[in-house]
C-alpha cells in the first residue's frame, strides 16, 4: 500500500467549565466532546525522497512544522527510527481557527493514518499518548465519538455517543484567539457545582432533551464582551425552529445548534448561509478518525 485516505473528523464541546489554573500555564478543564460529521480528508502517500511535505489549497494552513498534520508524522516517524518521506495533503472542509479542533482532527489522521500505511503496530493508547505532546485537543480526535475529559482535555472517559443527532453549525468569519480568551477568565464568577457530572448522566441515558438543556460553555462569556455579534447570532440561533439548545464550540467563534430533525437543520441553514462565512447541517459522529477504502 503506497497511499491511504483517512477523514479526520471535527469535534464540538457540549460542555466545557475551565476549574483552575495550573502552574505549567495550562488550564485544568472539564469539558464534554463529541465527534461531527463535518471532516476534513487526509491523504497520505510515501515518499522516494526523506522529506515530509503538507500541502493544503487553504491559505491559512501552513506547509512547515507550525502544521500539526506535520508534526505527527514527524513525532512517529522519531518514534520508530525513520519511517521515510510522506506527502500529507489536506482538503480542508472544517474552518480554521474555530474551536472545531480541526488541525487537531489532521494531526489525528496522520497518527492513525501512518500507523495503518507502514504497519507500525501501534495501540490507539500509545497514539493518543504521542498527540497528547502535540495538542489537548489530538487525543480526543484519535478516540472520537464521546468522552468526558479533565486535565488540559487530555484525560478522556468514554460516554456513549448520541446517534446522528442532527446538528446546525455557523461560523461568522472571526478568528478568536483561545490564549487571550483564556487570558480573560475572571475565576471568581465561575462556579458551576456538579454541571458535568449532571450533562454526562443525561448522555449516558441517551436524554437529548436533558443535553440540550445542560449545554454550557464557560469561554462564551469572555467571547461574547469581546465579540457581542457573536453573542446575538446565538441568541437568533436559539430561536429557530427546531433548535432545541445552542452553544459555541471550544473557544469559538463557531455555535452549534442542537436540532430536532435534519428538515429543521437546513431550513435554518437557509436562513443564515448568506449572512455567515460557513454554515452547515451535520450530525454526529461515532469515529474521530476513519480510513476510508
Amino acid at each position: 500500500m503506497e497511499k491511504i485516505k483517512v477523514r479526520a473528523h471535527a469535534k464540538i464541546n457540549l460542555y466545557l467549565n475551565v476549574v483552575g489554573k495550573r502552574e505549567d500555564g495550562y488550564h485544568n478543564l472539564e469539558t464534554v466532546f463529541h465527534s461531527i460529521g463535518l471532516h476534513d480528508d487526509v491523504i497520505i502517500s510515501k515518499q522516494d525522497t526523506q522529506e515530509i511535505i503538507v500541502h493544503c489549497g487553504h491559505p491559512a494552513v501552513p506547509s512547515d512544522s507550525s502544521n500539526l498534520a506535520y508534526r505527527a508524522a514527524e513525532r512517529l516517524s522519531d518514534a520508530v527510527g525513520g519511517i521515510g518521506g510522506v506527502s500529507i495533503e489536506i482538503k480542508k472542509r472544517i474552518p480554521v481557527a474555530a474551536g472545531l479542533a480541526g488541525g487537531s482532527a489532521n494531526a489525528a489522521a496522520v497518527f492513525h493514518g501512518l500507523n495503518e500505511l507502514f504497519s507500525l503496530g501501534f495501540t490507539q493508547e500509545k497514539l493518543m499518548r504521542f498527540g497528547a505532546q502535540l495538542g489537548a485537543d489530538v487525543p480526543f480526535c484519535l478516540h472520537g465519538g464521546a468522552a468526558f475529559a479533565t486535565g488540559i482535555g487530555d484525560q478522556l472517559t468514554r460516554l456513549p455517543e448520541l446517534s446522528d443527532l442532527p446538528l446546525l453549525l455557523l461560523n461568522p468569519g472571526i478568528e478568536v484567539s483561545t490564549a487571550a480568551v483564556f487570558k480573560k477568565l475572571n475565576f471568581s464568577l465561575t462556579k458551576r457545582e456538579n454541571a458535568g457530572i449532571i450533562i454526562r448522566t443525561h448522555i449516558e441515558n441517551g436524554d437529548v432533551l436533558g443535553v440540550s438543556e445542560g449545554l454550557y460553555n464557560l469561554l462564551e462569556v469572555p467571547v461574547f464582551a469581546q465579540y457581542p455579534e457573536i453573542a446575538a447570532l446565538k441568541t437568533e440561533l436559539s430561536t429557530q425552529a427546531g433548535c432545541s439548545g445552542a452553544l459555541m464550540s471550544g473557544s469559538g467563534a463557531t455555535l452549534f445548534a442542537l436540532m430536532h430533525n435534519c428538515q429543521s437543520a437546513r431550513r435554518s441553514e437557509s436562513h443564515f448561509k448568506n449572512r455567515v462565512r460557513f454554515c452547515t447541517t451535520t450530525v454526529t459522529s461515532p469515529v474521530g478518525v476513519h480510513i476510508e477504502n
